[in-house]
């Protein structure tokens, strides 16, 4: 009671300035063009003619058109764009109407370089779409130099846990794309991948709770999609950023992104290299289930590793006329990891008493080399606005995972007793993707469209565990525990979806179908798993528009999770005698039903109410092995979770030079599963998020940022999380010429992420805490170079969207 009474009171601060605004505003309009066309993401500022005060700042959409709203009297309007010279409008009076209608705005090219250009307006942190929330991750100081994925902590409603799983409003099992393109790889590779992705490389991370049919139906926690940074017009440009980062060590991050485009083609390409060194520390206290003979375990566990990473991509598009398109991509990452580990577990009967030790140090290395190629056409087929794309796409991912464990066993007192097990294991990983993809759009009428699509996707994998014991002076394979795996998988979609918009109502109604067939066969035990199964996902999003201000969205999906292909193979992964992993080959697929309600005001404030429910969820889980005295970490299927959740967000403006845009985020979340190792699990919580950020413009050179994250305790599947607070902040100098920026960043000031766990399965006992080097110093410069107008290559959806999320380590 007392959670909610504070979070009661927070919200009524919060929405206490938004009063300021219930008066009558008018709105103001304009188009915005250079001598060619309209021109779209330029910025138009209002200012006061009073005291030339700056009003209100919008940008203008795909079609060079831009709104904002003001009161009654006198101003005057300032255009510009990257690349064109700034323009002043005449005063205009605002009088008793309720809108106005401004002459066309017309810019004109500069013909100087980038060092000339002035940029004179940046947009907001959080933008509110009718689909999407956008974090606008460039106008973040506070983000420089950290990766993509500590990036994405800062994302409102997205929670990155202590296993580095990512969640959407409670929800897990979350779709990363980057440039609506997915990555093709498991949950783990994909956080290797976004380690490896710099934050200067970002321009915005897009949030969609409830994608619809055209997206990829393995999205069962909504989708969250990286746009990287693009360039505008014909010619050579370029940007170069260098970092350095300490967190107790050193670390540096790099990238190059060129651009080049004349005539009939457009030749795109950028490297980054990043070397990251960390370290982690994890306490877990346990107490074995077995009743008769009951031990306690109080484990340290000490991890240092060091991450090298070379990422690349480059492409060619050739335009064949202005309505037909084809271009060749092809991507890269190379990720090299070294860690070292030690473990020390107090064994006894009670945590207060040690009746013996065990230390276990380790060492691990992996290398994982991951490309991928993609040819693609687009074609404008008539002026009518009928369009065909297709990709052909083909991906690889090798791997491999070395490690070394040595147990040794001691007396309380410290001395040697025992060598314990002493194993070696080698993991080598293969996979393949092919897939080809066709999508359509018909429009029969400026009201009516028809868009639909085919796709095939084939994956191969070959997972092959080696385990060796130690026997006297040589080795020994230990066939209980070695294992070759193989997976195979076929998915086949269509999907049609139908638009349409009567007057101020528009409707969208989809329905996507697919067809599975895998087979995880085990080679070692001579054991197969073949299954075939049909699914429909429909999908329907409907808005309506009563006016400028006021917007009300509805929308329904249905989505599935495929698990994936590394999490299916049962081999066995320690890290130490009694503290493992393993796979499940019989893991089921999961299905999500979503509903979503959300209510715009002025395009800025929101507030969101949705419903999701998700059988068969596949989750991580940690359990206790009786026989063995063991704690193993592996994914299940439970039979059911709910949420219910609603999300409040809206800006707020202090002055001139400060404002603070915020996100709220209450959920209830349900799980039950009536067979976990002999217990039923029935958990459910309320949990509130406020996640906060404060922007500082204290001049054209200067500005701060500072954002904070506060969430009262969750449940994590089988997981109970306690209450967790994190706060980062940031300064960045621009330079005088416009060509270049410094950005100093600080992550978790007050050395709070510390994640405090403990179990809600009955006769699963332990407690855990676990903080790694999350308090870190970095900064960032930032150089652009050549025409400041290039047009950037296409955004494309390649084929492999679904499946290289997938891939196992």
């Amino acid at each position: 009671m007392k959670t909610i009474f504070t979070a009661a009171l927070i919200c009524l601060f919060y929405l206490l300035p938004l009063t300021t605004f219930a008066q009558d505003l008018i709105n103001v309009e304009g188009l915005v063009k250079d001598d060619k066309q309209n021109m779209p993401a330029a910025t138009v500022l209002l200012y006061s003619s009073k005291d030339s005060a700056l009003v209100s700042s919008a940008m203008t959409n795909e079609n060079g058109q831009f709104n904002f709203k003001a009161k009654t009297g006198s101003y005057y309007i300032v255009a510009t764009s990257m690349g064109y010279n700034k323009v002043s409008t005449a005063s205009i009076k605002l009088n008793g109407e309720k809108s106005y209608s401004v002459p066309s705005i017309l810019l004109k090219e500069t013909e100087n370089n980038l060092n000339e250009v002035v940029v004179t307006a940046a947009k907001p942190v959080l933008e509110r779409k009718a689909d999407k929330l956008v974090f606008n991750l460039d106008a973040t100081p506070s983000a420089a130099g950290l990766n993509a994925l500590e990036a994405l902590k800062k994302a409102p409603g997205v929670v990155v846990d202590h296993n580095e799983n990512i969640s959407l409003a409670g929800k897990s099992n979350v779709l990363v794309t980057i440039d609506g393109k997915q990555t093709y790889l498991s949950q783990e590779e994909v956080v290797n991948l976004l380690k490896s992705m710099q934050s200067t490389e970002i321009e915005s991370i897009e949030i969609m709770n409830n994608p619809g049919a055209r997206y990829e139906a393995n999205s069962t926690g909504g989708v969250i999609n990286i746009k990287t940074k693009k360039s505008k017009a014909d010619g050579f440009n370029g940007n170069v950023a260098i970092g350095a980062g300490y967190n107790k060590r050193l670390s540096s991050s790099n990238n190059l992104n060129l651009n080049y485009r004349k005539n009939f083609f457009n030749t795109f390409g950028s490297y980054s290299y990043n070397n990251n060194k960390w370290e982690q520390n994890l306490l877990i206290d346990r107490v074995t289930p077995n009743e008769a003979n009951k031990l306690y375990f109080s484990q340290r566990n000490t991890d240092t590793s060091n991450n090298n990473s070379h990422n690349f991509k480059i492409g060619t598009d050739f335009f064949l006329s202005p309505k037909h398109t084809v271009g060749f991509l092809v991507k890269g990452n190379i990720n090299n990891r070294e860690e070292n580990s030690f473990s020390r577990t107090n064994i006894g009967s009670s945590l207060g008493q040690t009746d013996s030790i065990l230390r276990t140090p380790s060492h691990n290395e992996g290398a994982r080399k991951n490309y991928s190629y993609n040819l693609n056409y687009k074609g404008i087929l008539d002026t009518a606005g009928q369009e065909l794309t297709l990709d052909v796409d083909y991906s690889t991912f090798d791997g491999d995972n070395d490690a070394l464990y040595r147990n040794k066993f001691f007396r309380a007192d410290g001395t040697f007793f025992k060598n314990g097990q002493i194993y070696r294991s080698f993991a080598p990983s293969e996979i393949n993707i092919r897939a080809i993809k066709a999508d359509y759009v018909l429009p029969l009428n400026k009201d009516l469209k028809i868009e639909a699509g085919l796709k095939y996707a084939g994956v191969e994998s070959d997972n092959n565990f080696i385990f060796e014991n130690e026997v006297g002076s040589g080795w020994l394979t230990d066939p209980n525990r070695s294992n070759r795996f193989k997976y195979s998988e076929e998915v086949s979609a269509a999907y049609t979806t139908f638009s349409a918009t009567l007057g101020k109502l528009s409707i969208q109604a989809g329905l996507r179908a697919e067809r599975t067939h895998s087979t995880g066969t085990s080679v070692t035990l001579n054991e197969e798993i073949d299954r075939k199964y049909t699914n429909l996902f429909p999908s329907v999003f409907v808005s309506q528009n009563f006016n400028e201000n006021n917007v009300l969205n509805f929308s329904y999906s249905r989505k599935i999770n495929r698990p994936n292909y590394q999490n299916l193979n049962p081999f066995m992964d320690y890290l130490d005698q009694y503290t493992y992993n393993q796979g499940n080959p019989n893991l089921r697929p999961e299905f999500a039903t979503n509903f979503e309600a959300t209510y715009l005001f002025k395009q800025k404030y929101s507030i969101a109410l949705a419903y999701t429910h998700v059988s068969d969820v596949i989750t991580q889980i940690l359990l206790q092995n009786a026989a063995l005295n063991s704690m193993y970490q592996t994914n299940l299927n439970l039979a059911s979770d709910d949420i219910i959740s609603l999300t409040l967000n809206f800006p707020v403006t202090v002055t001139k030079w400060w404002n603070f845009n915020n996100n709220i985020l209450a959920y209830h979340k349900q799980l039950k599963s009536p067979n976990i190792n002999g217990f039923e699990l029935k958990s459910k919580r309320f949990t509130g998020n406020i996640y906060m950020q404060h922007n500082f413009n204290m001049s054209s050179q200067w500005s701060a940022d500072m954002s904070f994250f506060y969430s009262t305790p969750q449940i994590d599947n089988a997981l109970n999380l306690k209450t967790f607070f994190t706060s980062d902040a940031g300064l960045r100098y621009n330079f005088k010429n416009k060509n270049g920026n410094l950005k100093l960043g600080v992550s978790d000031v007050f050395h709070t992420q510390k994640p405090r766990i403990s179990s809600n399965l009955e006769g699963n006992e332990y407690t855990l805490k676990q903080w790694g080097t999350s308090r870190s110093v970095r900064l960032t410069y930032t150089q652009r170079f050549g025409k400041s107008t290039v047009k950037s290559s296409r955004d494309r959806q390649t084929a492999l969207d679904a499946e290289q999320k997938r891939l196992g380590q």
